[in-house]
């Protein structure tokens, strides 16, 4: 296993403080994964490709600005994408308070004064300002997680949804309840086992 190999495919080219951070990211997840239950992730190698890798194939796609990682979990994707764009400001938002420790652990041992953990439903979430990207690789159905996003968004805003096979029958269903919304298909560089795609969600201006 060579991180910077493999963040030089995702097109990194990572400085000593991001490789510090993965590293640190990795071992505190195999540690607390022995007692905490973070994921089914217990291997280094799955724990890499799966949760770190994984959360940053999309880092083309942020911009500086400020992003919410909604169903963030242990924080994922958010913490790896804040480590790897660092201006941009990460809000890792999830209802499992075991979980969001090892977020806030990470982001005390990092030093990624970038991120901003809180605990809470996406339903109930009421942030002072809008966001001008929110991402989430945990909703199911893209749907549920265009109706949870759209009074969070900015005008401006896009909502990055990371999914896998089915990306373009969930984009034809939301098209048909969402018709305000545009919505684009990306493909994500391949590093798990599965295509992973992008969906890319914007409001369309009124004319």
């Amino acid at each position: 296993m060579d991180l910077f190999a493999d963040l030089e495919k995702l097109e990194i080219i990572p400085n000593e403080r991001q490789i510090n951070g993965v590293e640190i990211i990795l071992r505190e997840h195999l540690k607390w994964n022995r007692v905490s239950n973070l994921s089914a992730h217990r291997t280094q190698t799955k724990v890499w490709i799966y949760q770190i890798l994984d959360s940053i194939s999309p880092h083309q796609f942020i911009k500086t600005g400020n992003l919410l990682d909604i169903g963030t979990g242990p924080g994922f994707p958010g913490l790896p994408l804040a480590l790897m764009c660092p201006d941009t400001h990460v809000t890792l938002l999830d209802s499992n308070r075991k979980k969001l420790a090892f977020a806030r652990h990470v982001q005390s041992v990092c030093e990624l004064d970038n991120v901003t953990v809180i605990h809470g439903r996406v339903e109930a979430f009421q942030p002072e300002i809008k966001f001008d990207q929110i991402i989430s690789r945990a909703f199911t159905h893209l749907n549920g997680m265009i109706h949870c996003s759209l009074d969070l968004l900015s005008p401006n805003g896009e909502i990055l949804a990371m999914k896998g096979a089915r990306a373009n029958s969930e984009i034809l269903e939301a098209e048909a309840e969402f018709e305000g919304c545009s919505m684009t298909l990306h493909k994500l560089p391949h590093v798990v086992d599965e295509q992973r795609m992008l969906v890319l969600v914007r409001q369309r201006k009124n004319e």
